[in-house]
C-alpha cells in the first residue's frame, strides 16, 4: 500500500510550496513588560472572533474587551475592537498610567490602501477627538504614553499594514497594537493598446481623423 512508481514519487516530493497568503489580520497584540499574542489571528482566507475576552497579568485584568474581531478574504483585510478597557496602571512601571478605552476601533486595508474608524477613544476619562485622521498621526497623551493612530507601514514584499492605534510605554519598554490589517495591491489592469497608425489625412491638409481606443477611466465622489 505504501509503493509507489518513480515518476509517482517524483511528483509527490516535487510538488511545488504554496505562497504564503499576502492578506493578514489581528485584533490585538502586546510586547515588553507584558506579552500578548497576536489575538485573534488570521492569515489567508479566513475569518475569527471572540467575545467578552479578557487578558489577565498576574491580578487584575490589564486588558478587556466585549469583542475582538479579525477577517481576510483575497485583496482585503480588516480587524476590529469593540468595548475594549486597558488599565495601564497595572503595567509594573512605578509610575502611574492613564487608562484607555474606546467603544470600537477598526482597522481595514484593501487594494494596498488602509482606513481605520475610532469611535470615543478616552486616555485618563478625556475623549480624543479623532475623525479622519492622516495616516502615521501621533498623539502625545502622557509623559510616558505616546499614541500613534492610522499608522501605516509599507512591508518589504509590497504590502501595507495598517494599525488603527499603536501605543508606546516608557519609550519603547512596553508596545501595544489595536486592530491590525495587511494586505496586497491588486495586480494593474494591462495597459491600453497604443491608437493604431496609418490613419490617412484628411483633404485640405487637415490632420487624420484619431482612431477611438476603448479606454477606462475611474470616476470618484
Amino acid at each position: 500500500m505504501l509503493a509507489c512508481t518513480a515518476a509517482a514519487c517524483l511528483l509527490l516530493t516535487a510538488a511545488p510550496a504554496t505562497a504564503a497568503p499576502a492578506e493578514s489580520a489581528y485584533a490585538i497584540a502586546a510586547s515588553g513588560l507584558v506579552k500578548i499574542p497576536r489575538t485573534p489571528s488570521v492569515s489567508g482566507p479566513g475569518k475569527e472572533s471572540l467575545a467578552s475576552v479578557a487578558l489577565p497579568t498576574e491580578g487584575p485584568s490589564l486588558v478587556g474587551a466585549k469583542a475582538l474581531n479579525a477577517a481576510v478574504k483575497p485583496g482585503h483585510a480588516e480587524s476590529s475592537v469593540a468595548g475594549l478597557a486597558l488599565n495601564l496602571g497595572l503595567l509594573p512601571t512605578g509610575t502611574a498610567l492613564p487608562g484607555l478605552s474606546a467603544e470600537v476601533i477598526e482597522a481595514e486595508c484593501g487594494n494596498g490602501k488602509g482606513s481605520v474608524s475610532i469611535a470615543n477613544l478616552k486616555v485618563g476619562g478625556k475623549t480624543l477627538k479623532l475623525d479622519q485622521v492622516a495616516p502615521n498621526t501621533t498623539v502625545p497623551v502622557a509623559s510616558l504614553l505616546e499614541l500613534t493612530v492610522n499608522k501605516q507601514t509599507k512591508n518589504a514584499d509590497g504590502t501595507l499594514t495598517v494599525t488603527a492605534v499603536s501605543a508606546k510605554l516608557l519609550g519603547k519598554t512596553q508596545t501595544l497594537d489595536i486592530a491590525s490589517a495587511t494586505c496586497a495591491k491588486a495586480a494593474g489592469e494591462k495597459p491600453e493598446p497604443p491608437t493604431k497608425p496609418g490613419d490617412k489625412p484628411q483633404p485640405g491638409g487637415k490632420a487624420p481623423k484619431p482612431t477611438p481606443v476603448p479606454a477606462h477611466l475611474d470616476v470618484t465622489g
